[in-house]
């Protein structure tokens, strides 16, 4: 138990002073000046509330911020699973089984084989993942999935993490709310809540700005660790690809082995904070909220919207600063995720060959030890660098340099990989 305690009260400590300020006025128009590490950083003591005080509830705030509020409430627009717009990589429902059959081999073994559906809105964060088929390793599910997370983890430590999903969920009502990004202080400023994100932040050379810190809680990649199911974010090395790449080779990690391959292969993960990381945008000092929840004007009353969505429905707010012909940025933004994912179908179609032609290589024919582990190799990395692009939620506009170099790297394993197994026959 003292292990507990000791780790506990590190976690929340760094939680505690990882509190940035973030304003709800307008932005000044033009492109934002990026800041060198460190510069104009406010870091105030945040508290973490008891847990009987922790107001979890979004409603609590209607009153005393309606519009903000209404504006949050607007991501439950989802709930009849509507499609709103065809536009790659906006908000809009879509079975992946059906639009990409390839996943349904690429994923053999796991659970996004057999259901896997593009994500809802904040407001059904919650019920998604309790009526989600795929299995719940444990409580660490619910990590970006409802406000009573923190509490969660103070009341019950890193034991929380390996608590029985089901049982643990039966007591929670909120799905994420305003606690998760400001505790009880909406409208002032930002707050870390998430643990892994407490922790992850000590090894990043550069704290990320206010508005891409609240998105950065949950939209990145990370994985359980097998003993504790604490959510881990694997930035040792850094957040570029390679640099995640290198951390679960070093330890030998692996989420699952293909049935048909034998190939030890990762699980991407929502990763749009590391793919933005670097590009144009963030380099100019955007985040993640200037774009997805911009400031608005509404009634004579300015605010941050926080109908989190795509920009290209609000295209003269999120862009509109530094961008004036908004058909000609939403044209762009289309072409630009029009080839990134006509890239992924074609690399997924080559890595689904590749798998084909490596289970018959196994069932007809006896494979050298060290050919194996070749083919193993490359159909990982390849792979992996498909599976960074394809389930990153921006479809490549993110950093479409980035995306575009996964891509190629991806499709140049898998024929290494197919020159090796045509050679074998």
């Amino acid at each position: 138990m003292k292990k507990n305690i000791s780790w506990i009260v590190i976690c929340l400590t760094i939680i505690a002073i990882i509190t940035i300020n973030v304003g709800c006025a307008r932005q000044e128009e033009g492109p934002p000046q990026a800041e060198e590490p460190g510069e104009g950083l406010q870091i105030p003591l945040g508290e973490i509330p008891a847990p009987e005080d922790m107001i979890l509830d979004a409603a609590h705030w209607e009153e005393e911020y309606p519009m903000i509020y209404e504006s949050f409430i607007r991501t439950s627009r989802m709930g009849d699973f509507t499609v709103e717009d065809s536009t790659l990589g906006g908000l809009h429902p879509v079975d992946y089984l059906e639009k990409y059959p390839n996943i349904k081999i690429l994923y053999d073994g796991i659970g996004f084989s057999k259901e896997y559906y593009a994500a809802r809105g904040h407001y059904y964060s919650l019920e998604d993942v309790i009526n989600t088929e795929r299995p719940k390793p444990g409580a660490s599910c619910l990590a970006c999935k409802t406000a009573d997370y923190e509490k969660l983890f103070v009341e019950h430590g890193e034991d929380m993490f390996a608590l029985d999903f089901h049982e643990t969920v039966q007591g929670i009502e909120n799905s994420i709310s305003c606690y998760n990004c400001h505790r009880n202080e909406p409208g002032q400023n930002i707050q870390v809540t998430a643990p892994h994100l407490a922790v992850g932040l000590t090894k990043l050379e550069q704290e990320p700005p206010a508005g891409t810190l609240a998105c950065a809680q949950c939209h990145v990649e990370y994985y359980f660790n097998p003993d504790t199911k604490e959510v881990v974010l694997p930035w040792d090395n850094g957040i570029e690809i390679e640099d995640i790449e290198a951390y679960f080779e070093e330890r030998g990690f692996y989420d699952w082995k293909h049935p048909r391959t034998g190939t030890p292969l990762i699980k991407v993960q929502h990763p749009e904070f590391e793919m933005y990381t670097g590009s144009i945008h963030d380099r100019m000092g955007v985040s993640c909220a200037d774009c997805h929840m911009p400031t608005v004007e509404e009634e004579g009353e300015t605010y941050r919207s926080h109908w989190a969505k795509s920009p290209l429905k609000t295209v003269e707010e999120s862009c509109g600063g530094c961008h004036k012909d908004g058909e000609a940025i939403i044209a762009q933004t289309e072409e630009i995720q029009r080839e990134i994912d006509d890239m992924q179908v074609e690399v997924s179609g080559m890595i689904v060959e590749l798998v084909e032609d490596f289970a018959a290589a196994l069932e007809e024919r006896d494979l050298e030890e060290a050919t194996v582990e070749e083919l193993w190799d490359l159909h990982r990395k390849a792979q992996y660098r498909w599976d960074f692009v394809m389930v990153e939620n921006s479809t490549g506009f993110h950093h479409w340099e980035k995306a575009r170099k996964a891509l190629e790297e991806a499709k140049e394993f898998a024929q290494q990989a197919l020159d090796i197994l045509a050679e074998q026959q």
